[in-house]
């Protein structure tokens, strides 16, 4: 009686849209299966802001990245449209940047359809302000990129800003004070304004309500994307602004059609908690993310957007090590690359990729659908991964020991161990409340060497959920 009372009260709870504030939906083994096994996927964050590159009227932007230069700046509306109907990217090419990701080893691709200057990088029937009619290029970018992924076999998601529109009366306009962009003379004048309207620096964002602005432009543009793409994997919303419970219910009834679709936490917080969470910029202690489907955002550099004088760009090494590291915490790496007024990513993260991709080629066996292992030696990260009858445990070895004895506690049983990617066999030993393994004197791959442990038998299985109440903060949420 117990268990059938308890999925009764599961069947009235996922017939409702909203079950007491919160809303609810079915396991999502299946549809996140993919997904989770991907593991790497490329982030691509490019619109009309490459143009200024992260400076206005001879200042470099003070804060924050280049994709924000419109609102940190306050450029004037019209202003901004002047700049952007003079975008031209005539060396993009989709096929590139797709192989671009690809090669890295990455699995899939999350384009910006729409940032927050509420510029379409498609033609979209709702609004001109888009890079087919409103730009001498012409073209349709993300259809041009949709196609390049289906044809490499690459699974590709949307970024859609659903609230934050800087150009379209009525969209949310994150309020940031005039010090984040340049020393504007009237910064006490713009500054005070600002604080009046909800973070609006030009009249013009005033004249339509936010209400107004979610039915004529952000919730058409989101069925629009889904009729014209419907094998899209993935819906990465940002930043939620004015969005209501309301609006979020209204978004999630259209992806109903779509069941296929993950989200992410990003929507409407808390009471739509999406498929997964997104810590953005780091890597998070593994108690932060105990349980749950994740994805690390970071950039490949300091900026999301194209900055042109961008000085911290992040080494190869860097990358394998965020990437193994949140592997083994059970996550997955969004990696974000900003292209230039020309379509191309600057050559210093290409190569980087590039030196990424090497590295996978011999090693990214340890990567895809690898699941939290829990343990945490000093010398580096190990990832788990369970095969039809036995666990595999990849021992990712940072810091290689000066005595050839590598160390690893736990309750596991080990049956072989081999050092990747030429599969010699290592003398196994066992010590205490866990094992050493015999390893050559020096470093084998100085990046990162990783050991195949083998284990006898399965391990008990992780179990995941992805309707956790954990919220993880937006770097630039609207304060």
């Amino acid at each position: 009686m117990n268990r059938l009372y308890l999925l009764f009260m599961l069947f009235l709870a996922l017939g409702n849209p909203i079950c007491e504030g919160k809303r609810l939906k079915p396991a999502p083994d299946d549809k996140m299966a993919v997904w989770n096994e991907a593991k790497f996927g490329m982030f691509v964050h490019w619109g009309p802001y490459c143009l200024y590159g992260g400076e206005y009227h001879g200042y470099k932007q003070n804060r924050g990245g280049a994709e924000w230069i419109m609102n940190r700046c306050k450029i004037p509306v019209m202003e901004y449209k002047a700049m952007t109907s003079t975008f031209n990217p005539v060396g993009f090419n989709a096929d590139s940047l797709v192989l671009t990701a690809k090669n890295a080893g990455m699995k899939y691709l999350v384009f910006t359809t729409k940032h927050h200057d509420g510029f379409a990088m498609f033609k979209s029937r709702h609004t001109n302000f888009n890079i087919v009619d409103y730009t001498p290029f012409k073209r349709d970018v993300l259809d041009e990129v949709v196609r390049a992924c289906r044809r490499h076999g690459m699974m590709f998601g949307f970024y859609y800003s659903h609230a934050q529109d800087w150009n379209h009366p009525g969209g949310s306009t994150g309020r940031k004070e005039m010090k984040e962009g340049w020393a504007n003379p009237d910064s006490t004048f713009i500054n005070n304004f600002t604080k009046a309207n909800h973070g609006a620096w030009d009249p013009y964002q005033l004249t339509a309500s936010f209400d107004e602005y979610f039915h004529k432009i952000s919730l058409p543009q989101i069925k629009e994307l889904l009729e014209r793409y419907p094998d899209v994997s993935i819906l990465w919303f940002d930043t939620p602004g004015g969005t209501t419970d309301s609006h979020a219910t209204e978004i999630m009834d259209l992806l109903a059609k779509y069941p296929h679709i993950i989200t992410n936490d990003r929507l409407k917080r808390p009471n739509f908690p999406g498929d997964y969470k997104t810590p953005e910029g780091r890597v998070p202690k593994a108690e932060d993310i105990e349980g749950i489907y994740w994805e690390t955002c970071m950039n490949i550099g300091s900026s999301w957007g194209f900055k042109s004088w961008e000085d911290k760009w992040k080494f190869s090494e860097e990358i394998i090590h965020n990437l193994l590291t949140i592997c083994a915490r059970g996550g997955n790496y969004l990696l974000n690359v900003g292209p230039d007024a020309q379509g191309l990513i600057p050559p210093t993260p290409t190569q980087c990729l590039k030196e990424v991709g090497d590295w996978m080629g011999r090693y990214g066996e340890a990567v895809y659908d690898a699941q939290r292992s829990g343990l945490t030696p000093e010398w580096g990260e190990v990832i788990r991964k369970d095969y039809d009858g036995h666990s595999i445990y990849y021992l990712c070895v940072f810091s290689w020991p000066s005595d050839g004895k590598l160390k690893l506690n736990g309750r596991f049983s080990p049956r072989k161990a081999t050092l990747m990617p030429d599969n010699i066999n290592l003398k196994i030993v066992k010590s205490g409340e866990g094992i050493t393994i015999e390893v050559p004197q020096s470093m084998p791959d100085k990046t990162v060497s990783v050991i195949r442990l083998d284990l006898k038998g399965k391990l008990p299985p992780v179990n995941l959920i992805s309707n956790s109440e954990k919220v993880f903060k937006i770097l630039d949420e609207d304060k």
